[in-house]
């Protein structure tokens, strides 16, 4: 199973944006990291790829030292960047292809966001409040489709 993972409005909400102002891209919310590893960490065979825009500021190097060390191996890859050249659900165009690029296309996956505009509604999507992030809530959720999956 894959894990498209957004990262502002995610696991760095707006609301500790204004904490760094400097740089918003310096760190995740504590809160929210440690509800998205405790929801994964007990499966092993998921694959974790960024599908935000913090893959144009940082590597993925750069991204893994932000988790955990044992989330960190999880942390497979970046979505390919399309922005401006896809009119609609972009960012669900760029799973599709990263899929595609990994011979993977028949996968099980879900996205987690805070835009509901990124995919079409068919999509598995755990959505998350901008303001907020990844929360218990989300975090219950995530477990429930990860659980179901590994039947």
């Amino acid at each position: 199973m894959y894990i498209f993972l957004d990262i502002d409005g995610v696991l760095s909400p707006m609301s500790t944006w204004g904490e760094n102002k400097e740089n918003k891209y310096s760190a995740f919310d504590k809160d929210c990291l440690m509800f998205f590893e405790n929801a994964v960490r007990p499966y092993k065979d998921i694959k974790i790829v960024i599908s935000s825009t913090w893959k144009l500021i940082h590597t993925l190097k750069e991204i893994r030292q932000f988790f955990s060390d044992d989330i960190q191996p999880l942390i497979v890859g970046m979505i390919p960047d399309t922005y401006g050249r896809i009119e609609s659900y972009e960012r669900h165009s760029e799973v599709l292809a990263y899929l595609k690029h990994e011979c993977d296309e028949d996968a099980e996956w879900l996205a987690i966001d805070d835009d509901p505009e990124h995919y079409p509604k068919k999509c598995t999507v755990i959505l998350t409040e901008s303001y907020i992030g990844f929360n218990h809530t989300s975090a219950l959720e995530l477990s429930k489709i990860l659980e179901y999956q590994a039947l």
